[in-house]
């Protein structure tokens, strides 16, 4: 008798015990009677002891979460899960969505008492994307489409802002929140954009060519303004060189300098009959 009672308490204890692994944490539930509900018990791994009758214990992976929300049934669920949203210019958008998340140890009680479950996928591809969804709706309000087509940084991290603070209270923390590709507006919208882009683009490309022409042609002044500049100094040189000259060059200098170039020969005159005359003085 003894040795069933033992047996049969050694069988409770092993139908009692689990092991909660690395990468995970697990709390203990109470299901019946006046304490139902989580227990004041930290979140846990290793050895857990629970009595199978009254109490569960649930798992919950506190490793990083990824999913993905996308028009392409073959990138994740069989269903089409893009969002859809209108924003400030009254145009309808559609995105697909990438995200990873985490579940914060020590609120991983109030992750079951919100959601009842360790179904991880139920909540990823409901409640987070109804929430993510509302989010994007209600922001891309105040979003053009230029904004959101091209630079959407300062759009993405709003709706993320707004969305982390609606999962505060649950302990899940995102740490990553993107749009996979180019978001989708109708086609004649895109059209639009386009032309808009290549405009902007002619008219850089023009800007540039006029700034250049600009540059050559004051390159091109600076240079026949320096030669200009460069003769009127060299002929104002010379001008004052022959000044100086001029001004030395009195009757008396003159004078001299005819009598050092003189050989000292008289000069000769033909006089009547042709006969020279030596004007040599006797």
């Amino acid at each position: 008798m003894k040795r069933i009672i033992a047996l049969s308490v050694l069988v409770l204890v092993a139908a009692g015990c689990t092991r909660v692994g690395p990468g995970y944490v697990g709390i203990k539930v109470n299901q019946a009677g006046s304490n139902r509900g989580v227990q004041e018990l930290p979140a846990r791994t290793g050895w857990v002891f629970y009595n199978p009758v009254t109490e569960d214990v649930f798992e919950y992976p506190t490793f990083v979460q990824n999913a993905v929300w996308t028009h392409n049934i073959d990138e994740g669920q069989p269903v089409n899960e893009e969002i859809t949203f209108t924003n400030a210019d009254q145009m309808l958008v559609s995105v697909d969505v990438s995200l990873a998340y985490t579940l914060l140890p020590d609120k991983v009680p109030s992750f079951y008492v919100k959601f009842r479950n360790d179904d991880l996928e139920r909540f990823t591809h409901g409640y987070l994307r109804n929430q993510a969804r509302e989010r994007i709706n209600e922001i891309a309000g105040k979003y053009k489409i230029e904004q959101i087509m091209g630079d959407n940084a300062a759009f993405l991290t709003e709706v993320r802002s707004t969305l982390q603070h609606d999962l505060d209270p649950i302990g899940v923390k995102l740490e990553q929140f993107g749009i996979i590709g180019a978001p989708r507006p109708p086609p004649q919208v895109i059209e639009s954009i386009n032309l808009k882009i290549q405009a902007t683009q002619i008219a850089t490309q023009k800007q540039n060519e006029l700034v250049q022409v600009q540059a050559d042609a004051a390159k091109a002044v600076a240079a026949a303004t320096g030669k200009a500049q460069a003769t009127l100094i060299a002929a104002e040189a010379d001008s004052a060189y022959n000044r100086k000259i001029n001004e030395s060059l009195t009757p008396t200098l003159v004078e001299w300098q005819k009598a050092q170039r003189w050989d000292g020969k008289m000069p000769q005159v033909t006089g009547v009959g042709g006969t020279l005359l030596n004007l040599t003085a006797k």
